[in-house]
């Protein structure tokens, strides 16, 4: 499994569907007015499996609260999530890795994943992709 370079850099300038995107960052923010009560079963995702998860994990948190980590500046609200998902098109559901943050007091931090939460209760507002994924 891939190591997340230190020097990622989040790309807005993508056309198209972001599922279609091999990896990729959503923004979402929260929508007082939405309240949708969404039911489903939980299944722990193996992403936690991998060997690499939590540095992978700590170096995106960490670049995000670098100033110049998206190509241009994107003026973030308290409550923000953001979601990045790598390895997107693996044929193997185990290779996929999904993180989660939130935005709290300026700064990022690493929160679960909770899909009821974001469908419930926040709007997708854009997306992107990576540059520098990898460690060279």
């Amino acid at each position: 499994m891939c190591l997340v370079s230190e020097k990622i850099k989040f790309c807005t300038c993508v056309d198209g569907d972001y599922d279609e995107l091999p990896h990729y960052w959503l923004l979402y923010r929260i929508n007082e007015q939405k309240n949708l009560l969404v039911m489903g079963l939980p299944i722990m995702p193996p992403d936690f499996f991998q060997p690499t998860y939590e540095e992978n994990a700590k170096t995106l948190c960490n670049r995000l609260n670098e100033k110049d980590a998206f190509d241009k500046l994107i003026a973030f609200k308290p409550k923000d999530q953001l979601e990045f998902v790598i390895n997107n098109l693996s044929d193997n559901a185990a290779d996929r890795m999904t993180f989660c943050f939130i935005y709290k007091k300026g700064k990022w931090m690493e929160k679960a994943y909770d899909t009821f939460e974001l469908m419930s209760y926040y709007d997708e507002l854009t997306f992107g992709n990576f540059d520098k994924l990898e460690e060279e």
